[in-house]
């Protein structure tokens, strides 16, 4: 062994295997969501997934969470099957989505509470860990106030807390920041990548917005229609304050993008 220090290769988190998803609609037509599916993502990796719209990107995400079978192929999360590893390990995958899907008439602290109530965990500890994050989003002073009287922002924020309260290994953000102007989304987006350093997890979003992914991901993939890998692009630190990385990645990413909508016209 030379005298160098030896850099630990991150552990592989999520493997999509030759994942393909087709179903039936309700007027008898051949829908095909996902096709040939295969890449991974490493432990702690941020990766974001952007594609023309109808790409399967949020059918990809309710087969990662066990809500919808594969057709063929397979989705493991931590080398075990995702329908084992979900059932085994409820709460360590959640979703933030568009939006909030907050309940009316549940206050800030409960509504975060929610998760960990269906979880099973006791009720002083569950009003504990939705305090503390409630304060760790900015809002310990709306903890019972009801998503009437929060703004959009701050009904997101309270999301936010709610997805990462059962202390999750995985996020998967479902156009999380799209609903959202686009001040208040860069707030959120600084805030969430500081709380996933934080507590040290991977996540994938799937956004429309190729400047968010560029500023959220490690990584970002290119799906096509129906959802397969087109390509991929590592994103270097820093790369959304560098004007011509920003618009080389950019250029990159549409230019894929433009090709993927083409081949749906053929």
């Amino acid at each position: 062994m030379t005298g160098e220090a030896m850099t630990a290769v991150p552990a592989v988190k999520i493997r999509a295997e030759h994942a393909s998803k087709s179903f039936t609609q309700a007027n008898g037509a051949a829908v095909e969501a996902i096709r040939d599916l295969s890449f991974e993502i490493a432990d702690g990796e941020y990766v974001a997934i952007v594609g023309p719209t109808g790409a399967g990107k949020s059918v990809f995400f309710d087969c990662l969470l066990g809500l919808k079978q594969l057709s063929a192929g397979r989705i493991e999360i931590d080398g075990e099957p995702v329908e084992r590893y979900v059932k085994a390990r409820q709460g360590r995958v959640t979703r933030i989505f568009q939006e909030d899907r907050l309940l009316p008439w549940l206050t800030a602290t409960d509504n975060v509470a929610l998760g960990l109530q269906i979880l099973g965990v006791p009720e002083r500890t569950r009003r504990e860990r939705a305090a503390e994050w409630l304060e760790a989003v900015g809002l310990n002073r709306f903890r019972d106030a009801y998503p009437s009287e929060l703004s959009g922002g701050m009904r997101q924020r309270v999301n936010i807390a709610r997805a990462f309260a059962p202390d999750p290994e995985i996020i998967l953000l479902d156009e999380a920041f799209s609903a959202l102007d686009e001040i208040t989304a860069a707030r959120l987006r600084e805030d969430f990548i500081a709380l996933a350093h934080r507590q040290r997890m991977t996540f994938l979003i799937v956004t429309h917005s190729i400047e968010e992914a560029i500023i959220l991901g490690n990584r970002i993939l290119v799906f096509g229609a129906p959802a397969q890998l087109l390509h991929e692009i590592r994103v270097p630190p820093d790369a959304a304050r560098d004007r011509d990385t920003l618009d080389r990645i950019r250029t990159e990413v549409r230019g894929w993008i433009s090709s993927a909508r083409l081949g749906e016209e053929d």
